[in-house]
C-alpha cells in the first residue's frame, strides 16, 4: 500500500508493506483528512513502514530521550547506534532507520508494533514541522475559532486558558472549532496571514472535563474508565475523532485568514476583564511569545538529521509585523467566560 500525506508544501510518500497495514491503521486514521493515493507533488521524503519483529538477544544502543512531555502518552525513550551513514533509533514499540544527513538522502524506514501510533505520529509530524520551519512557514502554540474564512487564535503558555477560552466562545455560539495546539502561517500576496489548522490529541484538565458533561461522559466511555477523584488540574490525552465528534467540527485542513490574536490569562473569581493590544510594539511581543520553535524542543537531542534552516522562518516571522495592525488583538483576564461577538462589539 501507498500513500501521499500533503501538508502545505511538504509531500511525505508511506510504502506500507501488508503485514505493517493493522499497527499503521490507527496512523492513516489520524492523518485521513491529508491523504491521498496518488502526490499532490513530488514527495520530499519517502518511508517504509514494516512490522516489528522480535528482537534477539540484547537490544544495542546507547539510551537517548526522544521526547519528554507532561503527557505520558508523547514520553519516549530508545537506544541509539549508528551503522554506516545511517542512524536507528529502537524501543519497545518501533524500530526508527533514518539517515545521518536528511538533506541529502530522504529515505526513511520505520518498524511498528501495535504500541507505535502516538510514537510514529509524533515522528511524522516533527518532520513536516521542521521541513515547514526551513520553508518559512511560522508555526503557533496556539488554538483557534473560526467563522466565514476567518480566524482568531487563542495563544499563551501552558495554564493560560487557552483550551478553558476556546470551548467558552464555542458554548457561546456563532464560532466553529479550528484547531487545538497549533496554527501554520504562511504569507500571501494579497497581504494577509494565511492559517492552517494542525491535527491535535487535545490534552484537556480534568476540571474543564467536568464544567461539560457530555465531553467528560464521552472520554470516559472512550478509555472505559471514570474520573472518579481525579484532580481537576490533571490532564488528560483524548481521542482526537472523540473529542472532534462531540465539538462536531471534523479537523478541517483549508486554508483560512487570520483575523485576531486573544491572550488569555485565567484567573478564577475575578471578572473577565478585556484589554485591547494597541501599541505596534506590545503587539509585536504578544506574537512573539506564542510562537512555537522546533529549536526550543527536546527534539534536538536526537533528531538531528534534519535542524530546520530558519532563514526564511525568521524573514516570513519579521514580515507578519506590519500586518499586525490589522488584527484584533486583545487580553482576556479574570474568569475566562468569552462571548467573542460580544468582545469585538464592543471594540467596534
Amino acid at each position: 500500500m501507498i500513500l501521499h500525506l500533503t501538508f502545505i508544501g511538504t509531500t511525505v510518500e508511506f510504502q506500507v508493506d501488508d503485514a505493517a497495514q493493522q499497527a499503521f491503521e490507527p496512523i492513516s486514521r489520524f492523518f485521513r483528512h491529508l491523504l491521498a493515493d496518488g502526490p499532490a507533488q513530488q514527495p520530499d521524503y519517502r518511508i517504509r513502514v514494516e512490522a516489528l519483529q522480535s528482537v534477539r538477544g540484547e537490544p544495542e544502543g546507547e539510551p537517548v530521550v526522544i521526547r519528554r512531555s507532561s503527557a505520558p502518552e508523547f514520553t519516549f525513550d530508545a537506544l541509539i547506534s549508528r551503522h554506516g551513514d545511517r542512524l536507528i533509533y529502537r524501543n519497545d514499540n518501533a524500530v526508527v532507520n533514518v539517515p545521518v544527513d536528511a538533506a541529502t538522502d530522504r529515505d526513511f524506514e520505520i518498524a511498528i508494533g501495535e504500541g507505535a501510533a502516538v510514537q510514529i505520529i509524533d515522528f511524522v509530524r516533527d518532520l513536516i514541522i521542521r521541513t515547514e520551519e526551513t520553508a518559512g512557514t511560522v508555526v503557533l502554540h496556539a488554538s483557534a475559532v473560526r467563522r466565514d474564512g476567518e480566524v482568531h487564535a487563542i495563544g499563551g503558555p501552558k495554564g493560560a486558558g487557552k483550551t478553558t477560552t476556546m470551548l467558552s466562545v464555542l458554548d457561546h455560539g456563532g464560532w466553529d472549532y479550528f484547531t487545538g495546539d497549533k496554527l501554520f502561517c504562511t504569507l500571501e500576496a494579497d497581504g494577509f496571514i494565511t492559517v492552517r489548522a494542525w491535527r491535535d490529541y487535545p490534552y484537556i484538565g480534568v476540571g474543564t472535563l467536568r464544567a461539560h458533561p457530555d465531553l467528560a461522559a464521552a472520554v470516559e466511555a472512550s478509555l472505559d474508565a471514570p474520573l472518579g477523584d481525579l484532580p481537576d488540574r490533571q490532564k488528560m490525552l483524548l481521542d482526537p475523532d472523540v473529542f472532534e465528534e462531540w465539538i462536531g467540527a471534523e479537523f478541517d485542513p483549508a486554508p483560512h485568514r487570520l483575523a485576531g490574536l486573544l491572550l488569555p490569562q485565567v484567573k478564577p473569581g475575578e471578572p473577565l476583564r478585556v484589554t485591547p493590544v494597541i501599541e505596534p510594539g506590545a503587539r509585536w511581543s504578544a506574537l512573539n511569545t506564542i510562537v512555537d520553535r522546533s529549536v526550543d524542543t527536546t527534539f534536538f537531542g536526537w533528531q538531528h538529521y534534519l535542524v530546520p534552516d530558519y532563514k526564511e522562518f525568521y524573514a516570513t516571522l519579521s514580515a507578519m509585523r506590519p500586518l499586525l495592525a490589522g488584527l484584533n488583538v486583545i487580553r482576556l483576564t479574570g474568569t475566562l467566560d468569552v462571548d467573542l461577538d460580544a468582545v469585538l462589539k464592543d471594540l467596534a
